[in-house]
This record gives C-alpha cells, structure tokens and sequence, in this order.
C-alpha cells in the first residue's frame, strides 16, 4: 500500500504541475524534477538552488538506482545524497590556484614549468618536458586555467575505456598524462588557440600539490587550499582520491561508453584527480559557486573574481565557439540568456553528469546532478529550472533568439 501511495502521489503532483503558476517556487521545482524523473524511467535529480536573500533549496527526484522497479519511498533519492559532478571540479581547482596567486605564491602571468616540475619528478623521476616537449616551457598558469596552453587532452575514449577494463585502479596524473600519445604535438602553441583539455587542470594539480609540500599526489585535494569556513558549510562535498563510487554516494549511475550501459558503482571515482574528482550534492555546489562569484571576497578576491570573468571561445575541438574564463564557463547559451550573464562549469564523468552556475544578473545560483549522461535531459531541465527560478524574483529572462 505505501510504495502504491507513494507512486500515487507524485503523479498527482505532476498533472498539478501543468497550472502551478501560484504555487512556491520549492514546490514548483520539486514537481519540475519529479515529472522529468517519471519521463526518464527514474532518473535521479539532485537540485540546489541559492536565492538572492541567500535562502537555500534543496531537492531531489528519482530512485538511487534504476533496477529498483517497484515504487518505494526507501528507493528514493534524498537531496542529501552525493553525485559525481566531474568536471565541475575544475571551477574549485582555479579557485584554488587563484587563492594562491592572492596570496602571492607566483602570478597568473607566470611560466608554469618551475611551479611544478620538482613535485613531477618526485612522481615519475624526470621533467614532464621529456613527455610533453619543449613548448610545455613557455606555457603559464593563465594559460593552463583559461584551456589555452595547447596540451592535448589524455580525457578520450581510449582512457575511459582503460578505467573500465580496470575499474578498481585509482588512476594520478603519471597514469592520466600517459595516455597521451607518444611524440604527439601540441594542439597548438600556448597563447594561440582555445581547446578544451582536462590536461590542463591535470597539471594545476601539479602545481597546487607541489605548493602544499606533499610527496604523492593522493596526498594532495583542493580543500587543502579552499577557505575552510565555507567547506564546513557543505558537509556533502568531497574530493575522491581511492576506491569505488560505492565508497562516497548510494547513488549508481551508468554510462553509455559500452552496451549495455555500465554501472559505475564499483568503478573508481577518482574521475581524473583535480579535473573531475568532486562528489558533492546539487546544494553544496550551488553554495560554492555562489560564494565564488557572488557579492563580498568569500573565496578568491574581487580582482581575481574579475579575471575569471574574462572569457574567449575555444576554437577547435569539443564545443568550439563555447566562451571560457578562468575555470569558468558561458553558460548563458543553455537558458538563452545574455552572453556572459550565466557562469559555472558543467561535468560530464563516468555515468555521471552536472550544470553548475551562477546568474550575474539575477543574483542566484544553481547546481543539478544526475546519475547518467545525457546532457541534453540536463540542459533541457536546467533551462526550466532557472526560468521558474527568475519568474519567482519578479524578473523577466531576456530571452536570446
């Protein structure tokens, strides 16, 4: 009788979706995530949104795994349910680099080669020039954060595929960085082009390990470097370095990489060290980027929130024409807004996907996580999220066509 109630109740609640105009906006968004949930066979959701006056919305939608088949409220996932978001962690990786520029240590302007090779060596007992060649000296912190230094991507499918063939090997940036072909040329000099590469903040990681003085690199997360007020604010948020999915969340999730679609729940979680390792709920990054890129110097300084900001478009390979910033994407094309008014990063990791960002003129942000990899679900959803959300501040979107 309860899983028949419970089953009962959330189709009532999407049928009362379609003349919701009056309800709250946590209601309204929690019918929003039940209906695409039930659309997507259960798909899990975790959303969080942070408003204006600093009010903080938490929810989720859907079962934490897909086998589960007979509705029960034991199944559901709970908003405090943690996700691997990806690539959302490279938004805390450049803050962490950028805090350390505030403080001092070197500048965004500077070669990136002596900030890291010394912590490289310890790794791998030579210069990462021998690897990478010789064009690797002329690229500089800004350009490994902005994706202009031209260092191939070692995130494709030959390396996904060799996590799956090895799911419990926890693979450091000696294994990452090796993927990449032998003798393989830069994507183009540093400085000259955008392309999008998870090397980069591979090598960020480089640096921001070498900083902290620590002899391996599983010894090295951001929340070394991150403000720890704001971490004991997201008790959610975690930095995978060993072991299985199984490890940090109860949610599977599943990828698409092989058919049929592969649980990810005993596959490791590391998810590309400082590129792609963050586990967290929707809520927990919502508050990050808010403290990010929000009113006040809550992480990185006003100057530096500024140089993020400054965005230019990668100009070949994945997503070219997408504008990037410091750890920063222009989201503002997914909800057809003003170019520049929507920032954050997305994630897309094994079994994995998240949208993540903040609204520069509406003062909000939001963060969604979902346990598969169809983005196109995800930006569809984001889009209804964030309107609802701005619908409810009393402003009107500027619609872009």
């Amino acid at each position: 009788m309860g899983a028949w109630l419970y089953l009962v109740a959330a189709l009532l609640r999407i049928a009362l979706s379609a003349d919701s105009g009056s309800l709250g906006l946590p209601l309204k968004l929690e019918m929003i995530l039940e209906r695409a949930s039930v659309l997507s066979s259960g798909t899990a959701f975790s959303l969080g949104v942070v408003l204006p006056n600093n009010e903080t919305i938490s929810l989720s939608a859907g079962k934490h795994a897909k086998n589960l088949l007979k509705p029960n409220p034991a199944h559901a996932v709970l908003p405090s349910d943690a996700f691997a978001m990806g690539s959302t962690a490279k938004m805390y990786t450049a803050a962490a680099v950028l805090r350390l520029v505030d403080a001092g240590k070197f500048a965004l302007d500077d070669k990136a080669l002596p900030l890291f090779d010394n912590f490289w060596m310890k790794l791998n007992g030579t210069s990462l020039l021998t690897i990478l060649g010789p064009k690797l000296a002329n690229v500089t912190v800004r350009h490994l954060l902005q994706m202009q230094s031209g260092i191939p991507d070692f995130d494709n499918v030959p390396s996904r595929q060799y996590q799956f063939d090895n799911p419990h090997e926890d693979l450091g940036p000696v294994q990452e960085l090796g993927f990449l072909e032998a003798g393989r040329d830069f994507d183009c000099d540093p400085g000259t082009c955008g392309v999008y590469s998870s090397s980069n903040y591979e090598v960020l990681g480089l640096i921001l390990a070498q900083n902290a003085g620590v002899d391996s690199w599983d010894e090295y997360t951001q929340a070394h470097d991150l403000p720890k007020d704001l971490l004991a604010s997201m008790p959610r948020t975690k930095f995978a370095l060993h072991g299985p999915c199984k490890n940090y969340t109860r949610v599977h999730a599943y990828s698409s990489l092989r058919h049929p679609s592969v649980d990810v729940y005993n596959v490791s979680c590391t998810g590309g060290w400082t590129c792609g390792n963050l586990i967290s709920n929707a809520v927990d990054a919502a508050l990050f980027v808010n403290a990010l890129l929000g009113r006040g110097e809550r992480v990185v300084t006003a100057a530096s929130q500024k140089e993020m900001l400054v965005t230019s478009p990668l100009t070949q390979g994945w997503s070219a024409g997408l504008r990037y910033g410091l750890g920063l994407m222009d989201l503002s094309g997914v909800v057809r807004e003003i170019p520049g008014s929507l920032v954050g990063h997305g994630g897309d990791t094994y079994g994995f996907n998240a949208f993540t960002a903040y609204s520069l003129e509406h003062d909000f942000s939001l963060s969604l996580a979902v346990n598969d990899e169809n983005l196109k679900v995800t930006s569809l959803l984001v889009n209804e999220v964030y309107h609802a959300v701005v619908e409810s501040l009393g402003k009107k979107s500027t619609i872009m066509i």
